[in-house]
């Protein structure tokens, strides 16, 4: 780093622990809930603090995380403040050690020897074996269980994140406490918003030390932390961590190395806080992901934690130091103590104090020390005998100057007092302004940007258009009576969710009537049959007694008809009383299954009631949403051309292929078909819906059935000549960035033809060959000059350009 300006001097803490075989890597994961898996991600605490560092990677996962967190002082203590401070502090009578029941040294000792030898052979890899690496363990509680956590901290009059302190404490000391004792967590402070010109992801956190108790109250712990905050220790902590100013990385690390052997606490509360962070442009919520975290952890700071709420569902992370936990299974116990805490609730309050506490007794074998006293050799006492003399006869020099000076001060106290004040204020102030946090200024970039590029081609390319739906039979009706009858029998396969094929009897009603009626048209048919051949007698007889010349009445031919009109009247009686015959049994026209059933054996039907609801299985459709920007990559089927002469005139299109999929118990079901039409006009939320239909497969393990909820991907028009380029290759939507012959930037204007998750469509702006640039950049000027790393292929996953963007930041914090 070319500026003391730009120098980050808590990086410094960081960077002196790494000598010693201590690293400074923090977590954060992607917990999948249905499979219990973490895909973590790691940084380092000598970059950003833990907000920070959440910040970034949910970032990176399209979270835009905009306005974080600030703390309630707008601004560092004036210099009057800092003096008042530095002469109000208290200081502390209990020393900072603590008693484990179980310490192991040894393991501790051997983790930090490779630790040592791996960061001076590997000091620019990422999986570097430290001393302090331990597993995590991580839990989560349901929305319903965080809300009941939140009641239990109202009802006792403390903030969630005091409740949560409380639990973990009350977990620490049951689990890997000695004995009744006194000791310090450290509970970090967010100072954003108080420090001018610090990045936002950067280290902007500072701390106080909370005396605990095995059985403090939370309403105690409260009370500690609030007295801290309101008396600024946090600031005071902050400025000693900036020592760094005045004595160097040297002085850093021998401090370090002082303090690391002396000074031991419980361990760090780390809460981030509610997330994501309210914004309309966050990603839709996903029901089966939780965001987990977890600290560092050293031997002086065993415990380290992570907490953030995720879409008001609490998770905790732990991690314990090899120091006092040999293996994952203590860390479990410690979180499964912390989690039954956290539901009872069982506050110690002050009306419940510990009967008859024992005293605490100094527990040899378990108080943390690295240091033996060593004996006194001939040689050390004759330098400090030497030494004790050297400083006598110094001290007897300076006596009467002493006594001289002091005379004059009492004689002249008037004049000496004011001048002996301003003469301490001003050395005080000289000394806090160069303590103070200086503004960062970002010196000049003397090295152009390195960024990858791939080469511009053109190809045939189908657009998938992506919507939702629920799938409906596409036949489906309802079974009706055609007759007024009582039921007499019910199939046993006609109830609601039974299987059914086409002619089966699935009611059959009382038909005793309708067979009587059948016999009564019968016999009517018989009485017009027997009118009729005497109609036809008559006839014959009366054609032979009248001329040619007669009437047709006289020769009996309306008679004759009237008697053959009879017949069929009879006859069409009979077919119909044996059509109501027929239709008291009711069978299934089709295979399928049935819906429900509104009728029982004994119920009396009426003619034309609903006795029913089915369904056929074979074939089902899904009306599909589609918004106005995506129909026109897509062709649909039967477009009717209403301005030809014939408005009758159907122009056949070829019908689009749709994949219909769904994901039951982490298997993965699909079902292809087609799009068959659309529906008529535009839906109130102004979509167009379309229809797919698809064929069910028997011999597939799921199939499609009413009312499930399905994925569709539709298959778009084949777009000839086009580019495809990753998302975040778009620049402010319709520009690009190009690499020209020498090097330089060159910012394009193209016509976007569709913008999906990951990948952009262009079809115009770009030429075969062009050099696209890949990577980020902070700041992008037409014309600037820049450095190549490598040449990409022309297909570039979008998790390529993610990867330049982690590279960009790495560069520009290594520029300053």
């Amino acid at each position: 780093m070319s500026s003391s300006h730009k120098k980050d001097y808590i990086a410094m803490w960081f960077q002196a622990r790494k000598e010693f075989g201590i690293g400074d890597r923090m977590n954060v994961g992607l917990l999948k809930k249905t499979t219990d898996d973490i895909n973590w991600f790691e940084f380092a605490h000598s970059q950003m603090d833990g907000l920070g560092g959440l910040t970034t990677i949910l970032r990176e996962h399209d979270y835009p995380c905009e306005n974080l967190p600030k703390t309630a002082d707008k601004s560092a203590p004036s210099h009057w403040q800092q003096i008042k401070m530095l002469f109000a502090g208290q200081k502390s009578t209990v020393p900072k050690q603590i008693r484990w029941k179980t310490t192991y040294p040894d393991y501790a000792a051997t983790n930090r020897v490779s630790a040592l030898q791996g960061s001076s052979s590997q000091s620019q890899s990422d999986t570097t074996q430290y001393s302090n690496d331990a597993p995590i363990v991580n839990a989560y509680f349901s929305q319903s269980e965080t809300l009941e956590i939140k009641k239990l901290a109202r009802k006792h009059k403390v903030a969630l994140n005091i409740y949560l302190f409380w639990a973990l404490n009350r977990a620490v000391a049951d689990q890997l406490l000695a004995s009744q004792q006194e000791y310090y967590w450290l509970y970090p402070v967010n100072l954003r918003g108080a420090l001018p010109n610090m990045p936002e992801t950067g280290n902007c956190s500072s701390g106080i030390n909370v005396q605990l108790n095995n059985t403090i109250a939370a309403r105690d712990i409260q009370l500690q932390v609030k007295q801290q905050i309101k008396a600024k220790s946090h600031w005071q902590l902050w400025w000693q961590a900036h020592i760094g100013k005045l004595i160097g990385e040297g002085g850093v690390r021998q401090i370090y190395q002082y303090v690391s052997e002396r000074q031991f606490y419980a361990g760090s509360f780390s809460f981030l806080g509610s997330w994501p962070l309210k914004d309309d442009n966050n990603p839709p919520i996903n029901q089966d992901e939780l965001w987990v975290c977890c600290g560092i952890g050293t031997k002086n700071y065993p415990v380290s934690t992570g907490i953030l709420l995720w879409h008001e569902q609490l998770s905790l992370g732990l991690k314990l130091h090899p120091y006092i936990a040999q293996d994952i299974g203590v860390t479990q116990a410690t979180m499964q103590s912390w989690k039954q805490h956290l539901l009872q609730g069982d506050l110690l309050t002050e009306k419940q104090p510990i009967a008859n506490p024992k005293p605490v007794l100094p527990d040899t074998t378990a108080v943390v020390a690295l240091k033996n006293p060593s004996k006194p050799n001939k040689l050390k006492l004759t330098m400090t005998t030497k030494i004790q003399s050297h400083i006598q006869q110094v001290k007897m020099k300076l006596t009467p100057y002493y006594q001289q000076g002091r005379a004059l001060f009492v004689r002249y106290k008037k004049v000496s007092i004011p001048l002996s004040i301003i003469a301490f204020t001003f050395i005080c102030m000289t000394l806090l302004s160069v303590i103070r946090p200086q503004s960062q200024i970002k010196p000049e970039i003397n090295r152009f940007p390195s960024v990858r590029y791939m080469n511009v081609a053109f190809d045939n390319a189908v657009i998938p258009i992506f919507s939702r739906g629920i799938v409906a039979a596409k036949t489906q009706i309802n079974l009706n009576s055609e007759v007024t009858a009582r039921v007499n029998s019910v199939a046993e396969n006609f109830t609601a969710g039974g299987y059914f094929n086409a002619g089966d009897v699935l009611i059959s009603m009382d038909d005793e009537a309708y067979r009587l009626e059948v016999i009564k048209k019968q016999q009517a048919v018989d009485g017009a049959l027997l009118h009729l051949a005497e109609s036809k007698a008559k006839a014959h007889v009366a054609r032979r007694g009248v001329s040619r010349n007669a009437t047709e009445f006289a020769r009996h031919i309306p008679q004759l008809n009237d008697a053959k009109s009879r017949v069929k009247s009879a006859q069409a009686d009979l077919r119909l009383a044996n059509l109501k015959l027929e239709r008291t049994v009711i069978k299934a026209p089709f295979s399928g299954r049935v819906k429900s059933v509104s009728v029982g054996r004994g119920q009396l039907v009426n003619s034309g009631e609903i006795i029913g609801e089915i369904f056929s299985l074979d074939q089902m459709h899904v009306r599909l949403p589609v918004a106005d920007k995506y129909l026109t990559l897509m062709d649909l089927p039967l477009q009717v051309n209403a301005f030809s002469t014939n408005s009758g005139l159907e122009l056949p299109v070829t019908k689009p292929e749709v994949t219909l999929s769904v994901t039951v118990n982490n298997k993965h079901y699909q079902w292809q078909g087609l799009i068959t039409g659309t529906e008529g006009g535009l839906a109130e939320n102004r979509l167009q819906y379309v229809v797919a239909e698809v064929l069910n497969d028997p011999e597939q393990p799921l199939y499609l059935q009413p009312g499930r909820f399905v994925t569709a991907e539709i298959a778009g028009r084949e777009f000839e000549q086009i580019v495809i380029i990753p998302r975040l290759a778009l620049r402010n939507d319709n520009h690009v960035w190009l690499l020209d012959e020498q090097q330089r930037l060159n910012i394009v204007t193209v016509d976007v033809l569709h913008q999906g998750k990951e990948q952009v469509y262009i079809n115009a702006g770009l030429e075969e060959g062009d050099k696209l640039i890949l990577t980020p950049l902070d700041v992008a000027v037409d014309g600037m000059k820049l450095n190549v790393i490598r040449l990409m292929s022309s297909r570039v996953d979008n998790k390529d350009v993610v990867a330049d963007k982690k590279m960009t930041m790495a560069q520009s914090e290594g520029q300053s």
